[in-house]
């Protein structure tokens, strides 16, 4: 506990330091080895400042982008932050979330060949909406808002020809659906004008009738593109 105290001490000092380089290098520290991945989930779990948070999500989106890690680390990574979202996801600071959303999402994309598993990321994110607190409603949108984004551009680690057949499966077979679920989430917010459901609700939208559909067409030999820009 007390290395544990220390470590959000010094978190705290390194993320209110305008020293940039000083944050990248102990953000480096507990990214550079896969060893350190428990670690990262031990913080998760028993800090209270936001800051050690942040770095242990931070720490967990680089061992999951830079590293290959095997398919069963990846599904507990994910399945825990799924699992984590759902128990903590309320109490947590906007940027904390959001970086723990980005983690679950890159984890999601870098292994929708690799198990049917991670395409239930659609399903579980239902489970949020129909939940009865507005926290939970909001962490659900926030996967999906952050799903379409990342299925929707390259990622560092991985190939583009692996990002353009992993961005035209999920056009086909989850995009529709997340549109729906939007429409869907719409409706039922239409009397929340202005609020932040309602904003998160409309951003899906939006993303899902802006997605790269001629970018992620797969037959690059053809210099025509008959596709139509609905999802």
């Amino acid at each position: 506990m007390e290395s544990l105290a220390q470590l959000e001490a010094l978190c705290e000092r390194l993320y209110n330091s305008q020293d940039s380089v000083e944050r990248a290098h102990a953000l480096k520290c507990f990214s550079a080895n896969t060893d350190y991945i428990s670690q990262c989930q031990y913080i998760l779990d028993n800090a209270s400042t936001p800051y050690a948070l942040m770095l242990a999500s931070s720490s967990l989106l680089k061992q999951v982008t830079e590293h290959t890690l095997s398919l069963q680390l990846r599904l507990d990574i994910r399945n825990y932050i799924i699992s984590y979202l759902a128990k903590r996801g309320h109490e947590l600071q906007q940027y904390v979330s959001g970086s723990l959303v980005q983690l679950l999402c890159r984890v999601t994309k870098f292994g929708w060949f690799d198990d049917d598993r991670f395409r239930d990321v659609v399903k579980e994110s239902t489970n949020f909406l129909i939940q009865a607190s507005p926290e939970h409603c909001s962490i659900g949108l926030k996967i999906l808002n952050q799903l379409v984004s990342e299925m929707n551009q390259p990622n560092p680690g991985l190939p583009s020809t692996h990002h353009r057949r992993v961005a035209c499966n999920f056009r086909d077979q989850s995009l529709f659906q997340i549109f729906q679920i939007s429409l869907t989430s719409l409706q039922q917010l239409k009397s929340d004008v202005g609020s932040r459901l309602q904003e998160l609700a409309l951003s899906l939208a939006l993303k899902c009738l802006s997605f790269d559909f001629v970018g992620t067409s797969i037959d690059e030999s053809s210099d025509e593109f008959g596709t139509v820009q609905v999802p």
